[in-house]
């Protein structure tokens, strides 16, 4: 890196793409910048987050603006998501009707707990707030609908991996990065949290917030949300973890019902058939 001009030269990033799969990596690479933190973002700024340079991030932008994905601002030069990302969003499959679904029992939930609740589905190494209803308390937490987590940190991203390695790709690609000694205590981790059927953490992403998650499982017996409880661990006591947990388990088992009256096997929106947990009643 200390190379200057001679590694800038060499880099593969001065050529176009070689093929067109290292584009479309690239392109989507750049709307993956885009977030609730980061809603407008330059050429700059891009290029940095993405080891490209300014002519590549300026060229896949000008496809993404063509394409209506993206916008410009032409005086500020700053870039924006485009209205078609919202028509690409209500396309998804799936995700209006599990939300729908879900909310009356989030509702419940909340006023059981009066705790924030949390609905997360995974999106590549993400997982994503797909609804959240927040604590009328004071002192609470909240992450915000879109919001993106890396995955398997916190305890939403551990329920979607709930599965292990029977979880396929999205196992795969998130543990790739672990080394062994990693993935071993983390398929313990798991082992262990499939006994008391959700998974406690805590100060994992935000200090001093604690949440408790489960997995929802769709018709086809794959994962394909987790439903979470969060809010500051001061609050997350032994005996409130006992009793969120169950609570927590009892709404999982009445949107997965709900859910199997809504979808037939074909058309429940999971990745790929898995089996079932086994809820168990044990504490940590």
């Amino acid at each position: 890196m200390g190379k200057g001009v001679t590694a800038r030269h060499d880099s593969s990033d001065e050529l176009p793409a070689r093929t067109a799969d290292g584009a479309v990596e690239r392109a989507l690479a750049v709307l993956c910048c885009f977030s609730r933190e980061t809603p407008t973002l330059g050429v700059t700024e891009i290029g940095e987050r993405l080891n490209l340079t300014k002519s590549t991030v300026h060229r896949l932008l000008q496809a993404l603006v063509a394409q209506g994905l993206v916008t410009q601002d032409a005086v500020r030069r700053r870039y924006t998501l485009g209205y078609r990302v919202l028509a690409l969003a209500k396309a998804v499959p799936g995700e209006a009707d599990l939300r729908h679904i879900c909310q009356s029992h989030m509702r419940w939930l909340l006023g059981v707990t009066e705790e924030t609740i949390a609905l997360y589905v995974g999106a590549g190494d993400v997982r994503i707030c797909l609804d959240e209803l927040e604590s009328p308390r004071i002192l609470r937490m909240s992450a915000g609908v879109g919001r993106c987590f890396q995955l398997p940190r916190g305890a939403a991203g551990r329920a979607l991996l709930f599965d292990g390695p029977v979880g396929g790709d999205l196992w795969r690609r998130v543990t790739s990065t672990l080394s062994p000694a990693e993935t071993t205590q983390f398929l313990s981790d798991l082992r262990e949290a499939r006994e008391r059927g959700y998974v406690l953490t805590m100060g994992e992403t935000v200090d001093g917030a604690a949440s408790l998650a489960a997995p929802i499982y769709g018709p086809d017996g794959g994962v394909i949300a987790a439903l979470s409880v969060g809010g500051p661990a001061s609050r997350f006591t032994p005996d409130a973890v006992t009793r969120y947990g169950a609570l927590l388990l009892e709404a999982v088992a009445r949107i997965e019902r709900d859910l199997a009256t809504a979808f037939t096997p074909s058309m429940s929106p999971t990745a790929g058939a898995a089996p079932r947990r086994s809820v168990g009643t044990g504490e940590k």
